[in-house]
């Protein structure tokens, strides 16, 4: 409610209330309370009425303010105010020396004023007053007689004039009910979208301010510029998360609702629920398989797969962005066809690695049987020239058939290495010996055999990410 509560006024007890209409403000509707024995401090009142008169709009309403104030200026229009009290105080007989002050600046609101009526009844002093404000379209007035032979001082009307422009203000603010989300993949190039939440009042609109913090969430700061719904993640976010304060506009705008943070931005995320066009397919003899179905990367080798004239068929899948620098890199894997059924046949995560615009080789992790029915995990690591096996290419016997793969590259002191590492099931971890680094990598994801396929061989990748790199796509 816009008007005071028998809480305001130290319990006074309410005498009266209604909806009105006002015949002399041009309000849309007006309520009006009424209370008696209330207290302020330690002045006692005997009577308070509030009232709250919706105008049309603001314009309109400070005008009115403005005019009521200049009419109570004039000498004409305050004697028929000291009329009103006189019959409002009771019989003329017992009312006497009725005065009615100037207004007086209340300093609630701008314009707000305050005018001071004075009378004696049976020979005892009576003070009253008649403040008036506006918040917005609303004119709020209120009148209070203090008790017989007390005073009221201005300081009190103040006080209670800016309780009623308090809730008045809180009853025109948008008050938010269910907080602002944020919907998008947190990766560079992705869009994040805010949903404003749920707010009082029918908001006339939405402002939006998307604000960075540190990967908990927390010391977020605001970031220049971002004032939109929708806010595209750059570079400069990876790492963070984000979040968005969204102020109501009504017919007064509201504070900030916060949402909750997003997670930690990434370079690169692709969950597979459509192709999106990052890929790159490519087959290579006959049968083979790559696509995006079923809300995953899905490569098949169909039983009958024929070679190529390299004598090996593949399905593959590369990213069409490359990555320079160091990174880190994730992906879930399943063989849904189940374990793979002989040596030779392998699934392999890795990163291609360019140099200028040439093929140069892969670093990478693989999921196949090493032989004798022995399922597990190996990297896939250049050796020295002349050197193969171990300790370049180490291998854990493991018979899952889903898990998720983990390749990292980093240097230090001029030094890169690739570590390639299981992080489910039985963890595993290699890593390779110090090489000089491409100029560029792209994820590659695909299925190998140059054995028979008696068959069929289906793998799934999906929830690939990239929380470290330099990404850069055509």
């Amino acid at each position: 409610m816009m008007v005071l509560t028998s809480g305001d006024l130290g319990g006074a007890r309410v005498s009266g209330q209604k909806y009105f209409k006002d015949p002399d403000f041009p309000s849309v509707v007006s309520y009006v309370r009424a209370f008696t024995n209330g207290t302020v401090g330690r002045t006692q009142l005997a009577y308070v009425e509030s009232e709250a008169d919706v105008g049309k709009n603001s314009t309109a309403t400070a005008a009115f303010l403005l005019a009521l104030r200049k009419a109570l200026a004039s000498e004409d229009a305050r004697q028929l105010l000291a009329e009103s009290f006189r019959e409002g105080l009771g019989e003329e007989a017992f009312v006497t020396d009725v005065r009615v002050g100037r207004p007086r600046s209340l300093g609630v609101t701008p314009g707000s004023f305050d005018v001071r009526v004075s009378a004696r009844l049976l020979g005892r002093k009576v003070d009253l007053h008649l403040a008036a404000f506006a918040v917005e379209r609303v004119l709020g007035l209120v009148s209070a007689e203090g008790n017989i032979g007390r005073a009221v001082p201005l300081a009190v009307m103040r006080r209670i004039a800016r309780i009623q422009a308090a809730r008045t203000v809180l009853e025109l603010v948008p008050q938010n009910l269910a907080a602002p989300t944020v919907s998008g993949v947190p990766a560079v190039r992705e869009t994040l979208t805010a949903s404003p939440g749920r707010w009082t009042g029918n908001p006339r609109a939405y402002n939006y301010a998307w604000q960075r913090c540190d990967a908990a969430g927390g010391a977020c700061r605001a970031i220049g510029g971002a004032t939109a719904r929708s806010y595209v993640l750059t570079d400069a976010d990876v790492g963070t998360a984000l979040r968005v304060a969204v102020r109501a506009r009504g017919a007064i705008t509201s504070e900030p609702a916060i949402s909750a943070p997003s997670a930690a931005v990434v370079v690169f995320v692709d969950t597979f629920e459509t192709d999106r066009g990052e890929w790159t397919f490519s087959m290579t003899g006959v049968g083979p398989r790559a696509a995006v179905a079923n809300g995953q990367l899905e490569l098949t080798l169909p039983a009958g797969t024929v070679f190529g004239p390299e004598s090996y068929a593949m399905a593959s899948a590369t990213t069409r962005c490359t990555l320079s620098g160091d990174f880190d890199m994730q992906v879930d894997y399943r063989l849904l066809s189940g374990l793979l059924p002989a040596s030779g046949m392998t699934a392999t995560f890795a990163t291609s690695e360019f140099t200028g615009s040439s093929y140069s080789g892969t670093h990478g992790v693989f999921v196949h049987n090493a032989g004798g029915n022995s399922h597990g995990i190996s990297s896939h690591f250049p050796s020295p020239p002349g050197v193969f096996g171990p300790p370049y290419n180490g291998f854990v016997s493991d018979s899952s058939t889903s898990g998720t793969l983990r390749l990292e590259r980093s240097t230090t002191g001029g030094v890169t290495t690739v570590t390639a590492s299981r992080l489910t099931g039985q963890p595993w971890s290699f890593t390779s010996l110090p090489y000089v680094p491409p100029t560029s990598q792209a994820v590659n994801l695909h299925v190998f055999t140059n054995v028979a396929v008696p068959t069929e061989v289906r793998v799934a990748f999906d929830n690939l990410r990239i929380t470290r790199g330099a990404l850069s796509c055509p």
